[in-house]
Formats: C-alpha cells, structure tokens, sequence
C-alpha cells in the first residue's frame, strides 16, 4: 500500500508539472507514451494465451493514433486533409492484410490482425477521447480541467470502491473475474467519484463551463464511475487468463501502464459524449 501511495502522489506531480509547462502537447505525449507501453503489455498477456499479433505494426500504428488525432489540423494542412487517424487506422490495417498474405492458413490471419486491433482499440483509440475532450472545448484551460476531472472521476471510483469494499463488502460482484470486489464496493466506488466530480466543479468553478453545475457534474459522474468498473472488469478478464497479477512491473505499487489507465478505456468515450453537451 505504501508503495501504491508514493507512486500515485508521484505520478499525480508529475501530471501536475508536465501540464502547468507545457499543456496539452505534454499531455498528449504522455498519452502515448502510456498507450504503447499499456499496448505492449496487452500483448505479452496475449502471448502467455497462444495469441498472435503483429505486434510491431500494432505498437506503431497505437502511437501514431493519438499523435495523429492532435495534429489533425497539421496534418490536414499540409496533406489536403487526406491523413488523420482514420488514414492512420485504414494503412495500419492495409499493411497487416498485406504481412498475412505471406501466411496461408486463413485462421492464423484472423487471428493475427484480430489481436494486433484489439490491443489498438482497448488502449490507444480509446486514449486518444481525452484530446478530444480537450478540443471540445473553446478554451485548452476549460478543456485540460474537464480532462483532469473525468480522470479524477474514474480513478477514484477504484479508490473508493477498495476503501468501501473492505468496510462493507458482503455480496460478490464478480467472483469469477475479480474475487475481491464487491456491490458495496462498487455503490461506494460510485458514490466517491459523484461527490470528487461534484467539489472538483464546486471549487474550480471558473475552469468549466457555466452550465456544468457541480449537481449536473455528481450526475455525469455516474454513468462514468460505472463504465470505470466496467473497464477494470475488462483487464482482469485478461489477466485473470493470462494468470498474471499485474499487467507490468513498470509502477511500483501499481503494476504496469495497463493497470494504471484500465479504468479510463471505457469512460473516456462516455465522458466525451457527456461533456460534448456543455462545451459550447
């Protein structure tokens, strides 16, 4: 426990400094630099499984994605709007069908470029909804704040529903997949990010927009609180087959960079569309 709270405080400063120097472009950087290593990881568990992937290709195009959906308008300038991270998805996904022609046995294909798009989608697509986030809104404060706050939303839903779960747990949630959560856990993982989510917009009130309420924002914590769980279900999945504790041992305390962004896969899409309809 100890080592999971000096890693998090560290981690949390070093967020806070890479964003107070350099805003978005550190974050965006940071991002993908934590989906190619969490995208590396989801490859060695499907490797421990008698998966196959192309794992290379996949690495390079999952850090090409987030890169490409924040120089969008660059890259739009200066190639006719021909390459974004659609191009990026269409040639990673050309060049995969084309190294599995050298393979005839069409299931190996299937399942070689099957596993190399699911790491891309579980880790690097899914990231790349907090620049969107970002760029929702027309300010990059107002953006970086509601960025900062669905990641404080979801991470804390895990925080909450350990402190919770081991107060109150009885009733098992999902005992196959993650032996130690529980409903309790999970009501109180929810009821901590509501009210996070609700005095992060409390007391910054000037860094979101004027009709996020802190009531609106407990609200939309919510269904982003659950997808968290959700998401953490997904990665114990994986590592429960692949009979691993953690994903990496990159993060004393914490495991590897899989374990780190699990929780914010599912909800960043969520909060997207949630937050899209304060943007403006």
């Amino acid at each position: 426990m100890g080592k999971r709270i000096i890693s998090t405080v560290a981690l949390w400063s070093l967020l806070a400094c890479l964003l107070y120097f350099w805003r978005l472009t550190a974050a965006v950087w940071l991002i993908t630099v934590l989906a190619v290593v969490a995208q590396n990881e989801v490859y060695n568990m499907a490797r421990n499984l008698g998966w196959k992937a192309y794992r290379v290709l996949g690495l390079i195009i999952g850090g090409c994605l987030p890169l490409a959906t924040y120089y969008e308008e660059f890259l739009h300038n200066y190639t006719g709007g021909v390459v974004d991270d659609a191009t990026v998805m269409a040639v990673g996904f050309t060049v995969c069908a084309l190294a599995s022609i050298r393979n005839r046995e069409i299931k190996d294909n299937f399942q070689r470029i099957g596993g190399t798009f699911f790491g891309i989608l579980l880790i690097p697509y899914m990231l790349t909804f907090f620049i969107r986030i970002v760029e929702l809104f027309p300010h990059e404060s107002m953006g970086l704040a509601a960025g900062i706050w669905v990641v404080i939303v979801g991470k804390f839903s895990d925080v909450g529903g350990l402190l919770f779960g081991s107060w109150l747990g009885k009733n098992k949630m999902a005992p196959k997949i993650s032996p130690a959560k529980t409903w309790e856990g999970f009501l109180g993982g929810i009821f901590t990010s509501a009210t996070l989510g609700f005095l992060a917009v409390f007391l910054f009130p000037d860094y979101f927009p004027t009709g996020f309420k802190p009531w609106i924002a407990a609200i939309c914590a919510l269904p982003i609180a659950a997808m968290a769980v959700l998401s953490d279900l997904i990665e114990s999945v994986i590592k429960r087959q692949a009979e691993v504790k953690d994903s990496g041992k990159s993060i004393p305390g914490i495991g590897g960079a899989f374990d780190l962004v699990d929780s914010l896969l599912l909800s960043a899409p969520v909060a997207f569309i949630l937050l899209s309809f304060f943007a403006y």
